[in-house]
């Protein structure tokens, strides 16, 4: 069974990939659906990971947007049909780095 520090390890491991799959830049990731789909999967791994966390690592970290993390991977899980490339690229600009510093800060051993 997997603890709460490894799937914040997870987390972390997957905005690592959605950075490496991105860093071609805006032109290539829409040229390219395999990029869009491995982003695309990164992500329901973030949610995912985000589901199975403890209610109390939750809880004690609300600065986290872990709702919004949950209702996204269940958006791509069941409702697949309206995830688009222009929507996974939004997150990566204007989500990913704030998230990964939370995350971060959540990981970090305490001093």
């Amino acid at each position: 069974m997997r603890d709460d520090a490894l799937r914040l390890s997870d987390m972390l491991r997957s905005i690592e990939q959605i950075r490496a799959y991105t860093a071609g830049g805006e032109a290539e990731f829409f040229r390219d659906s395999k990029t869009s789909d491995a982003v695309a999967y990164e992500l329901l791994q973030l949610g995912e990971a985000a589901v199975r966390l403890s209610v109390g690592l939750r809880a004690a970290h609300p600065e986290v947007p872990w709702s919004r993390l949950i209702r996204r991977r269940n958006q791509m899980a069941h409702e697949y049909f309206r995830i688009s490339p222009t929507l996974l690229w939004a997150f990566v600009l204007e989500d990913l780095d704030s998230l990964e510093r939370s995350l971060r800060k959540v990981s970090a051993p305490p001093r």
